[in-house]
């Protein structure tokens, strides 16, 4: 294509899972990826040991680790504190997207979407947050200001409303949330490549968060031996996952020749996705199991209104409630949590996250730092390991994360201190060991699939050979990469850039004119 309207074109598939990737490349349903792939250098991306999705992304565009950047969820407890309040993208971050970085050495920037990304004001070029994401965090919004009414005027608002989640429950029609699926593809991708036809852009970021949905509130239509599998609907409407995956490879085809020949294309996804068999929804009840006897008597009686509430309260009116019921909860867990040892907090589903009542970091901490915390963070991990599946026998938890070993940097504090990785083998409805007894769980998990650690990058350019790399590299890896295609990083970065040769061969160019 004539005038080169993209140098580098980095295309953000958000939970797409590697694994049905390589299987359906192979069966010829997703052509253009295929194509992509076999002329790119590939690698296997992982997210850091225990953490979620939105630390995948955060550690890539900032290209630092959660104990720096301080964000791990979308609600996290304030240090000093037993209160559990939202992270705000805009606001809370405390280390600065790479684009930041790009805008001031004078390049011309596109960010649509990227997931949990802060707004950057006063960008040279354009950015678009909470327009077609998953689970918003704020009205959609851009810069320059007005670029977003104008989106939604050309390109239409979101069929879901910021949250597939909401959007989705027993008595959804499948085939028309199917198509409200196929309908933010193609806006998604008509808003992008009329953006990329204004040119002149050195780096072009478009996302699609429709993987991650899909995955998270199909993945029983998909897997036919998820417990929750329905073969009637499975048989009427296909699968879900594959057709959104077959959706947006045409997409990426459409974007690839818009980008033109000579321009370098990044392709990056994950986390993954996979069934979401957890135990987050018995945690607090295990926890307080292992604490002492009085203690779960004592705090039993909050935990013991949550069914009663799903029961009473209609579906949809539980999710208009979120925000209000999320309040409600951690106001009154606050005065648990101090009369506690250790508690939970927040966390995806992928596994538990674990907080000590630390003395001298909480507000009436019981755990004393240094010999006291870590014996006790072995005695917890032991028990927890202990844990068994009553149904099927198996080990309920596969490893216990320290995550002061994992990450490190002065905003420790803002980060859960143990991670449970849950076992994925089975379905999780209720747990023993000889410290708990079996405990059932009483409120049940509401989406179908969850989060796998793994993900893909791959970049592809005019002179690059074709490259599979075995080695596995974490977000802050590819976010350090980027930026040294482009001669510059991040001050205090995590990341090291993969070595010279997947330097692409017009980012090196562009360098030297």
């Amino acid at each position: 294509m004539p005038g080169n309207p993209v140098k580098t074109l980095c295309l953000a598939l958000d939970s797409m899972e590697p694994r049905l990737l390589e299987e359906w490349c192979a069966q010829g349903l997703l052509p253009n990826l295929d194509r992509l792939f076999k002329s790119s250098v590939t690698a296997p991306v992982v997210t850091p040991r225990g953490l979620g999705n939105s630390v995948f992304w955060s550690c890539f565009f900032t290209c630092s680790n959660p104990a720096k950047n301080s964000q791990y969820y979308f609600r996290q407890i304030e240090p000093g504190s037993y209160t559990i309040s939202p992270f705000l993208e805009d606001k809370h971050y405390l280390r600065p997207p790479f684009w930041s970085a790009f805008d001031k050495a004078g390049l011309r920037v596109a960010v649509i979407d990227l997931v949990r990304a802060p707004l950057v004001p006063d960008l040279g070029g354009i950015q678009v947050v909470d327009w077609l994401s998953h689970d918003i965090t704020g009205v959609p919004r851009s810069w320059p200001p007005n670029a977003i009414d104008e989106i939604h005027e050309n390109f239409g608002t979101d069929p879901f409303e910021g949250s597939a989640d909401d959007s989705f429950n027993e008595s959804t029609d499948m085939a028309l949330y199917l198509d409200d699926y196929m309908r933010r593809i193609e806006a998604k991708t008509e808003m992008s490549l009329a953006y990329m036809k204004q040119g002149n852009w050195d780096l072009f970021i478009t996302t699609y968060s429709d993987p991650h949905d899909v995955g998270h509130n199909c993945w029983h239509l998909h897997d036919p031996s998820h417990p929750w599998h329905d073969a009637k609907i499975a048989e009427r409407i296909g699968d879900p996952v594959k057709q959104v995956y077959m959706a947006l490879d045409a997409a990426v085809g459409r974007l690839i020749e818009a980008a033109g020949d000579d321009a370098t294309i990044m392709f990056l996804t994950g986390p993954g996705m996979g069934p979401n068999y957890s135990a987050n929804n018995m945690l607090e009840k295990i926890l307080l199991h292992l604490e002492d006897p009085g203690e779960f008597k004592r705090s039993a009686k909050l935990l013991a209104l949550q069914p009663y509430y799903r029961k009473l309260v209609p579906d949809a009116l539980r999710k208009r409630l979120r925000n209000v019921t999320f309040s409600v909860q951690d106001h009154l867990a606050a005065t648990e949590r101090g009369r506690r040892r250790c508690f939970m907090i927040p966390h995806n589903d992928n596994s538990g996250a674990i907080r000590i009542n630390l003395v001298g970091r909480e507000p009436h901490g019981t755990v004393r730092p240094g010999e006291e915390f870590d014996k006790y963070c072995d005695e917890l991990t032991e028990q927890l390991l202990d844990l068994v599946n009553l149904e099927t026998g198996g080990p309920v938890v596969d490893e216990v994360v320290r995550v002061a070993e994992h990450c490190q940097g002065e905003n420790l504090d803002y980060l859960p201190d143990l991670l449970v990785v849950w076992n994925r083998d089975a379905y999780i409805n209720a747990v023993t060991s000889p410290r708990t007894g079996d405990i059932h769980a009483d409120v049940h998990l509401m989406r179908s699939g969850d989060h796998t650690p793994n993900g893909i990058f791959a970049v592809s350019s005019p002179g690059l050979e074709p490259k599979r790399i075995n080695e596995k590299i974490s977000p802050m890896d590819v976010g350090s990469t980027v930026t040294s295609w482009f001669g510059m990083s991040l001050p205090d970065a995590d990341g090291s850039p993969i070595a010279s040769p997947v330097t692409p061969v017009k980012a090196r160019e562009n360098l030297s004119a």
